[in-house]
């Protein structure tokens, strides 16, 4: 395993710009790739190939009948077994995620302070505080849609987004509570939150960017039903292999990033 000591563990005292954290995140990703992907991988790539089997033997027998919709399952809206399946599969992605997200943050924090963790290591954490992580999730998904309700409300989605920016972080490797997260993360972002915005923003245009590339699922229309499942098939998948090295790479710039506030702020 390479002991090289990683950007986080190299930087200055100066505070972080948005250029610096994302090359640093970069190139943490590419001197340590199993460190930074491999949470991700071993938890989304099961999720995908679980919703391709399930997607496949639902519309084989018991949705026989029903129209396929576009994307198969997660794009089902109407008849209340496709609904409630997809309420169940889009529950579980998420909690999945959770974890994920939670053990690539804790991975990429071993490694940039030269402590590397097994995946197991980075995983324990994830499943024993996945409680905490859902309620954070559960409070920004509240708030976030009450205030999307009005536009005074969308325009402080931003502000909030990089004062509570680094909660998740701060959850995880400070051992807090959910609460005492948030307002740590409230405290900390004093003065830092352009940079964390900028970090964020520049991770959703490359998002947005590169999953614009991806095709469009075919419509219900004009192509076998078999056909169609085996195209979605092959677009969860490579929709999968985008989403992972995207979202390995925004974990890591943020974990970065809090990692030097904490730095300068001890």
């Amino acid at each position: 395993m390479n002991e090289e000591p990683a950007p986080e563990a190299q930087g200055s005292s100066e505070k972080p710009g948005v250029g610096e954290t994302l090359t640093a995140a970069a190139t943490l990703m590419r001197d340590f790739p199993r460190e930074t992907m491999l949470p991700l991988l071993a938890i989304q790539a099961p999720l995908v190939l679980g919703t391709i089997l399930l997607t496949v033997l639902l519309y084989s027998s018991v949705f026989a009948d029903e129209i396929y919709p576009r994307g198969g399952i997660t794009g089902a809206t109407e008849g209340a077994g496709q609904v409630f399946v997809l309420i169940v599969v889009v529950a579980l992605a998420i909690i999945l995620g959770l974890v994920a997200q939670g053990a690539t943050i804790m991975s990429v924090a071993g490694v940039a302070l030269g402590r590397p963790l097994t995946l197991t290591q980075a995983l324990d954490p994830a499943f024993t505080r996945l409680g905490g992580l859902i309620v954070l999730t559960l409070i920004f998904a509240v708030v976030g849609g009450l205030l999307a309700i009005t536009l005074v409300g969308l325009a402080l989605i931003p502000f909030l987004v990089a004062r509570f920016g680094i909660a998740y972080q701060v959850y995880l490797l400070e051992q807090t509570g959910p609460i005492e997260a948030l307002t740590r993360s409230w405290r900390t972002m004093q003065g830092n939150m352009l940079r964390l915005l900028g970090i964020i923003l520049v991770w959703v245009a490359l998002f947005i960017l590169i999953g614009a590339l991806v095709p469009a699922s075919p419509g219900p229309g004009g192509m076998a039903r078999e056909a169609r499942m085996a195209i979605d098939a092959g677009l969860r998948i490579l929709q999968g292999g985008i989403a992972i090295p995207i979202a390995a790479f925004a974990h890591a710039a943020i974990t970065l990033y809090y990692l030097r506030i904490r730095k300068e702020n001890s």
